[in-house]
């Protein structure tokens, strides 16, 4: 999930890789719909609990991306200011 302007480290690229949270707002809402429709029923399969890791998984990376460009953003936003 690597692009060509991003090739530091995880934290550095961690809220400004536009690409990667594009995918992640695709996938964890996915994999969610993937485990609601067809693991619920039988949440203690090995099918069942590795999708609902990778719900899970998928979700707190997206959230980490958002938060860290929310914070991005704002310091952004003060350093603008006279």
């Amino acid at each position: 999930m690597s692009c060509r302007s991003c090739q530091s480290v995880f934290l550095a690229k961690l809220g400004r890789c536009r690409r990667c949270m594009k995918q992640l707002a695709i996938t964890a809402p996915l994999a969610w719909l993937l485990w609601g429709i067809g693991f619920r029923d039988t949440p203690a399969t090995v099918g069942a609990i590795t999708t609902l890791v990778a719900a899970i998984a998928t979700s707190l990376l997206l959230a980490a991306h958002l938060i860290r460009a929310r914070q991005l953003n704002a310091a952004k936003q003060r350093s603008k200011r006279p």
